[in-house]
């Protein structure tokens, strides 16, 4: 039998006769067709216990168990908000999508503004949403709003605070509609907000573990607004210098035995060496100048590059290229870029051999956007991309890439 069948047959029975065993049997095949369809979804879904509940009030609904989400559905609201197999792939949708934008652990103050605020953000990327469901077409359509797409949920909220500030009760009832609804309760988001620091910890760790083993796994396309955000939760914050010692090979300033110097502790000692600092590494640092870096963007580079200056024991060349690479002075290196030309990061390989440059770290500032192969590429290339919406064009080099977001001065 088919999944709509399946629904159909449940649907036209009385709701109290479904037994929790045949409505998992609907939502684990929900969960199966999303996968064949949107596997990232699915996946994520797959990953969560299921229970029934008769205390949520919708059929389906994000609930935490042991510090722990899992994909709660209520038996009798299934004849209330399912009528036919698509409503159930768009209602879980849409519950992978709570989960991707971390909803489950940001809401410590439930209310309908709040409700309303995170369903229209997510909706966005819904690729069929819930005919009922909340969209910023249907919010800015019934207050005659002009709310921008693609906006942070608790940018809507706020939005939504400012309009209806006057209700002493956060808008409940002006936003009422027969028409449009909360599909899925979110009662549970935060738990009444009575959680203590460790499990909250705890909770973020489950939801950053989970997005991060299904991500590793996925093979598909994301749309670039998923990706960026599920990038921004599993991607891990590296520290500025770590990154440095580990392309200079973290030999820098590591004493090293010497016998022409007098031991410090015992320096009548003449039998015992002393200890020097080892000699400076190299690091040199090319930054994107070619016409698709913005003003702003060629500036947080060079705070980053400013910063790597800094660390003791490393001295930094810098460079910038677009089509070319150009060699600049420490004086010389501000924020006001003087290149505008097209990216070529052959440019970059040529120049490191050329003078003979390859036994030193290298890291390349970028947005990504340049060849796809390159020739020669036998040393080893540290790519820091502006944001993680952005993709290195370079395909024999996507190991060795970390985003500016990721780093921790």
């Amino acid at each position: 039998m088919t999944l709509n069948s399946d629904i159909y047959n449940l649907i036209n029975i009385d709701s109290q006769q479904n037994s929790p065993t045949e409505v998992d049997g609907i939502i684990s095949k929900g969960i199966l067709s999303l996968i064949r369809n949107k596997s990232f979804y699915g996946e994520i879904l797959l990953h969560l216990n299921r229970d029934a509940d008769d205390t949520i009030d919708s059929f389906l609904a994000l609930k935490w168990s042991n510090n722990r989400l899992e994909l709660a559905y209520n038996p009798t609201h299934l004849k209330d908000d399912l009528a036919d197999a698509n409503d159930l792939i768009a209602i879980l949708e849409h519950l992978a999508m709570h989960i991707i934008w971390l909803h489950p652990l940001r809401y410590f103050n439930h209310n309908q503004l709040n409700d309303v605020a995170s369903d229209v953000a997510v909706n966005q990327y819904v690729s069929d949403v819930y005919s009922k469901g909340w969209t910023l077409d249907k919010l800015n359509y019934q207050y005659n709003l002009d709310m921008k797409p693609h906006l942070d949920s608790s940018q809507y909220a706020k939005q939504l605070y400012d309009l209806f500030s006057q209700d002493k009760q956060d808008g409940v009832g002006k936003l009422d509609n027969d028409n449009v609804r909360i599909v899925d309760d979110h009662r549970y988001f935060d738990d009444e907000g009575n959680i203590s620091n460790q499990d909250y910890n705890q909770r973020k760790k489950s939801i950053d573990r989970l997005l991060r083993d299904v991500y590793s796994q996925y093979r598909g396309e994301l749309s670039m607004a998923v990706d960026k955000q599920i990038k921004s939760v599993v991607m891990p914050r590296i520290n500025l210098q770590q990154i440095v010692r580990r392309i200079t090979g973290n030999k820098s300033n590591r004493p090293k035995k010497n016998y022409t110097r007098f031991n410090r502790r015992q320096p009548y000692r003449m039998d015992l060496p002393g200890r020097i600092r080892g000699q400076s590494e190299h690091v040199n640092v090319f930054i994107d100048s070619s016409g698709s870096i913005s003003d702003e963007q060629y500036a947080n580079m060079v705070s980053v590059v400013k910063a790597i200056q800094s660390i003791p024991n490393i001295e930094v060349n810098c460079y910038t290229f677009d089509a070319e690479v150009h060699a600049i002075s420490d004086s010389l290196i501000s924020n006001q870029r003087l290149l505008q030309g097209g990216t070529k990061y052959q440019s970059i390989v040529d120049y490191v051999h050329e003078h003979k440059l390859a036994s030193q770290g290298c890291i390349v500032f970028t947005d990504g956007k340049g060849e796809e192969y390159l020739n020669q590429p036998n040393f080893n290339i540290t790519w820091v991309l502006l944001g993680y919406e952005n993709e290195l064009s370079v395909r024999n080099q996507k190991a060795n890439v970390l985003y500016l977001d990721q780093i921790r001065m």
